[in-house]
C-alpha cells in the first residue's frame, strides 16, 4: 500500500522547498533587490551656454614682408617706433623686444629690434586702435596656406601703402610661420587679447616701407636736445630755414641746454656738409617762435654774412627733397625764418640773413629753392 502524502496544516499553504532550504521571508526580498535609478527630468537636465561669438577689434590680410633688427638698412640708423620710445628700454614688459645695446652706428630703436622675437607693424587707424590700446595688445598672427600661428605684438606704424603689402613682421615671427616677402598674412586682435582704452592723438607716419624716391641723406650724428615736445597730432606741412650765426660747436651746446632760452632745432648742417638731427621729426623743436607746431626747422652753420658754402647747399637740398617727398609737403611751404607764417617773434628777426642770396627776402629764398630743390 502505498504511503499517504501529509496534508498540510490549515492556513499554512505547502512551501515547495527543498529540504534544508532556509526560507526567505517577502522583507529579505525587497531588500536584495536592486534600487532603481530615477532618469533625470528633462527639466534638471544642465544645458551648455552657447559659446559667444568674439568681438574682432582688428582684422587684416594679405601680402607682407619683415623690418626691424640690425641688418634691417631700409630704416634709417636713427628712425624710431611709433608705439615705443627708449624709455621702454627700461620697461620689463617690453624690454625683451629689443637688442641689449644699439647696433654699431644706429641710434634708433628700429634697427635696435630683436629679429628673433615676434613683433609686428600694421598701417593703423589711431582713432579706432589708439596707440596706447595698441601698446596694451597681443594679435593673432597667422599663415593661412599653413594653418600655423603665433602671438605678437604691434610695434610700428607701416609698410607704406605704395608696397601693396598690410604687414610687415619680425624676421622671426616670419620664419617661424613660414612666410616669405609677399605671401599673404592674417592679423587679428580681439577684445580676449587687449583692453580698450580711450583715443589719444598720434601723428601718422609714412611707415619704415616707405616708397620715398629720395635716400635720406646720412645723419652724421644724433645729439638729443631736450628743448621739444609734442605735436598732438599736426601734420608737418612746412619747412623753415635758419642760419646759426654762430659755430658749430657753440649751436649744438645751445640747443642742449634744458634752460635759459630753451630753442632748438630738428637738423643742423655744418659748412663741410655734416648733418646733425637734435630732434625727432615726430617732435616739435622750438626755433620759430608761433610757427613750431607743423614744421620742421633747418640750422645752417654761419654767420650773418656768409653764403651757403657748396657742400653745405647740397647737403641741405638733398635734405629738403627728401622731406618734401615723406612728409607730402608743398615746394612752396619751404621759408626763411623771418618770413614763416605765424612767426611771431617782437621786431622779427635777420635769420636766414644772406645765406641763400644777396637779399633777406622769401622771394630769395623760392629762387635758391627752385635752383637747386
Amino acid at each position: 500500500m502505498p504511503p499517504r502524502k501529509r496534508k498540510p496544516k490549515p492556513g499554512k499553504p505547502p512551501t515547495g522547498r527543498s529540504p534544508g532550504k532556509a526560507r526567505v521571508t517577502k522583507k529579505e526580498k525587497s531588500l536584495s533587490k536592486k534600487p532603481r535609478l530615477k532618469a533625470p527630468s528633462k527639466a534638471a537636465a544642465v544645458r551648455p551656454l552657447p559659446e559667444q561669438p568674439e568681438e574682432i577689434l582688428f582684422r587684416v590680410e594679405g601680402k607682407m614682408s619683415t623690418f626691424g633688427g640690425p641688418h634691417d638698412l631700409g630704416m634709417a640708423a636713427n628712425e624710431d617706433l611709433a608705439l615705443f620710445t627708449k624709455a621702454d628700454l627700461q620697461n620689463p614688459k617690453y624690454a625683451y623686444l629689443f637688442l641689449p645695446a644699439s647696433p654699431s652706428g644706429t641710434s634708433g630703436l628700429g634697427r635696435r629690434l630683436n629679429p628673433d622675437q615676434y613683433y609686428f607693424a600694421c598701417r593703423w587707424n589711431y582713432a579706432e586702435t589708439p596707440r596706447e590700446f595698441l601698446r596694451r595688445a597681443l594679435a593673432r598672427v597667422e599663415n593661412p596656406a599653413n594653418g600655423r600661428a603665433a602671438d605678437a605684438r604691434p610695434v610700428d606704424w607701416g609698410p607704406h601703402p605704395s608696397t601693396g603689402r598690410v604687414a610687415d613682421l619680425s624676421p622671426g615671427l616670419a620664419a617661424a610661420l613660414g612666410l616669405n616677402t609677399d605671401d599673404i598674412v592674417r592679423i587679428t586682435i580681439s577684445a580676449r587679447r587687449a583692453i580698450p582704452v580711450a583715443p589719444t592723438l598720434t601723428i601718422e607716419r609714412s611707415g619704415h616701407g616707405s616708397c620715398n624716391p629720395h635716400a635720406k641723406p646720412v645723419v652724421k650724428q644724433f645729439v638729443k636736445s631736450p628743448n621739444c615736445s609734442c605735436r598732438n597730432g599736426a601734420k608737418i606741412d612746412n619747412i623753415i630755414l635758419h642760419c646759426t650765426e654762430g659755430s658749430l660747436a657753440s649751436v649744438l651746446a645751445e640747443f642742449q641746454k634744458p634752460d635759459g632760452r630753451q630753442v632748438s632745432a630738428h637738423y643742423v648742417i655744418d659748412r663741410n656738409g655734416d648733418i646733425y638731427q637734435m630732434v625727432s621729426d615726430s617732435d616739435r623743436s622750438n626755433h620759430c617762435m608761433g610757427a613750431n607746431q607743423s614744421s620742421i626747422g633747418i640750422e645752417h652753420v654761419g654767420s650773418q654774412t656768409d653764403s651757403l658754402t657748396p657742400p653745405q647747399a647740397a647737403a641741405s637740398a638733398a635734405l629738403i627733397r627728401w622731406l618734401l617727398e615723406q612728409y607730402q609737403i608743398p615746394r612752396t611751404n619751404i621759408f626763411g625764418h623771418d618770413f614763416a607764417p605765424g612767426y611771431c617773434r617782437p621786431g622779427g628777426t635777420s635769420c636766414p640773413d644772406k645765406l641763400f642770396g644777396p637779399l633777406h627776402s622769401q622771394s630769395t629764398i623760392a629762387a635758391w629753392v627752385e635752383a637747386n630743390v
